[in-house]
């Protein structure tokens, strides 16, 4: 029997889009939260999920909005959304179509946002999405980057002493309290015979009590002259203002014409190479994996910096083709981070290396490098060099290698704000990871997860957080005192130059 205005197809199709419906709502992630704040480095999204998802991001402009979609996603019922914050006016949801959840996010400047980002947590996912500034909103970073908070009054036209009053007998100033008492001690001490001043008072008490405010003291009224004929007084004219001091520049900000600085963040090992396992079972490719993703995010929260991470899940990478993809993001510096690992548990404390095609700077470094290089062999990868390409690395490096050290020295010295580091200088090696890299490179070694209580603070978020922070501030110091042209840095650096200052 056929149903009067639907016939089989449509009843196939509604059927078939019901279902689909319901294994959404069954089975899809869950939008559990909306999560936005502002600081002196932009303007931070988080949307929290339940678990991993489809998105897709829409920038759109008349007016400016970033729409985020959300495939097989549902909204949590009674979500509430935050407020405006920095460039967000404001945040609305919908549904463009059934089982899609869409937020959208209405934006006070075209500015563009960062590359949005999958992060895992122990209490789900979070889609991060973050609009670069330097924080101009805020009254603080105005005073800072050398602004005030409330804009000045204009000047008016100064006019000389000279020019604005006739001449005529000078009027002695207006007598403030200050210099009344002043006056009158003044008096007082001029009345004293000299003996007496010298012999009851030390000279300091009354060194101290005539020039206590010698810019306040007004002359003293001097006796009346013979035949009631009082002196003619001058008062002594105003001191001259100050001149105000120069302005400071303002910081440069980041501008369409500028490239931002691209960080490339290799977490070491992963997928079938665990790397170092600590005597509590923690896997050194899970403890770098998730400082390289908070050395990312602050990376993408600093003005002028994207990160690039060469793995972003438990995958294995070659050791040769992990340089390889930082150089395909046209990275301006490659940074590989592992956590060490002895045969003596004592061991403890951070290191940076750089590489070295003629020998190591220590045996433990040494060691070090033909283990890292034999993560390939557990991959399955057969490592082969031939003489060529042995001198076409060499001529590669050779003009990194300086560099490279600099840059390492930096992080070095961020690091020991963290903790003891395991040596006081940059160590170096043939180490394979950084034959590749055609850019400043590093290896950073950020504790013995081989000692129970380093392996403790490696897994540690607070201490992952600082290790970052110590890292990018190295990153950071490397780049200012070195930055590559078209750079945000550059800019600084030649607007310090132009104010007569350093960056």
């Amino acid at each position: 029997m056929r149903i009067r205005g639907i016939n089989p197809s449509q009843a196939l199709l509604a059927l078939a889009l019901l279902a689909a419906l319901c294994w959404n709502l069954a089975y899809g992630a869950e939008l559990r939260g909306v999560e936005l704040r502002s600081g002196p480095t932009g303007t931070h999204a988080e949307l929290r999920l339940d678990a991993r998802a489809e998105y897709k991001v829409i920038p759109l402009a008349n007016p400016d909005r970033l729409v985020v979609d959300l495939p097989g996603t549902r909204l949590r019922g009674n979500l509430a959304l935050p407020g405006g914050q920095g460039i967000v006016k404001n945040v609305r949801s919908g549904q463009p179509v059934p089982g899609t959840t869409r937020i959208v996010f209405d934006l006070a400047n075209p500015t563009v946002a960062l590359a949005p980002r999958l992060e895992e947590g122990p209490d789900g996912v979070r889609l991060v999405l973050q609009w670069p500034g330097d924080g101009e909103a805020d009254p603080i970073a105005r005073v800072a980057a050398g602004g005030s908070a409330a804009p000045a009054p204009a000047p008016g036209p100064v006019t000389t002493v000279a020019t604005a009053l006739p001449p005529r007998v000078p009027s002695p100033p207006a007598v403030d309290p200050s210099a009344a008492s002043n006056d009158a001690t003044s008096r007082l001490i001029a009345g004293m015979p000299r003996a007496d001043v010298g012999s009851q008072s030390p000279p300091s008490a009354v060194a101290a009590a005539t020039t206590s405010a010698p810019e306040a003291v007004a002359p003293a009224t001097p006796a009346p002259m013979a035949g009631g004929a009082a002196p003619v007084v001058e008062a002594a004219p105003p001191p001259a203002p100050s001149a105000p001091p120069a302005a400071r520049p303002r910081t440069p900000v980041m501008t369409s014409s500028m490239r931002p600085l691209v960080i490339a963040i290799d977490p070491g090992h992963g997928g079938q190479d665990p790397g170092a396992i600590g005597p509590g079972g923690t896997y050194e490719k899970h403890v770098v994996l998730s400082i390289a993703r908070e050395l990312a995010r602050q990376i993408n929260a600093t003005p002028g910096m994207r990160a690039h991470l060469i793995r972003d899940n438990d995958a294995y990478i070659e050791l040769t083709q992990r340089a390889r993809r930082a150089r395909q993001a046209k990275a301006d510096m490659f940074v590989s981070i592992h956590a060490d690992a002895a045969l003596n548990r004592a061991a403890y404390g951070s290191s940076v290396y750089t590489l070295s095609t003629r020998g190591a700077s220590s045996q433990q470094a040494r060691w070090l490098a033909d283990r890292e290089n034999n993560a390939d062999l557990v991959g399955g990868v057969r490592l082969e060099r031939d003489t060529l390409s042995s001198v076409l690395l060499d001529l590669a490096q050779s003009g990194h290698m300086k560099a490279s050290q600099d840059a390492a020295q930096h992080v070095l010295t961020g690091l020991r704000a963290v903790g003891k580091t395991h040596k006081p200088n940059v160590e170096y090696a043939n180490f394979a990871v950084l034959r590749n890299a055609d850019m400043p490179a590093m290896l950073v070694e950020t504790g013995f997860i081989s000692n129970p209580d380093e392996e403790k603070r490696l897994v540690d978020p607070g201490h992952q957080r600082r290790i970052a922070s110590a890292v990018l501030d190295g990153i950071t110091a490397f780049f200012s005192n070195q930055p590559p042209p078209g750079t945000l840095f550059a800019a600084r650096a030649a607007a310090a130059e132009q104010a007569g200052g350093s960056p």
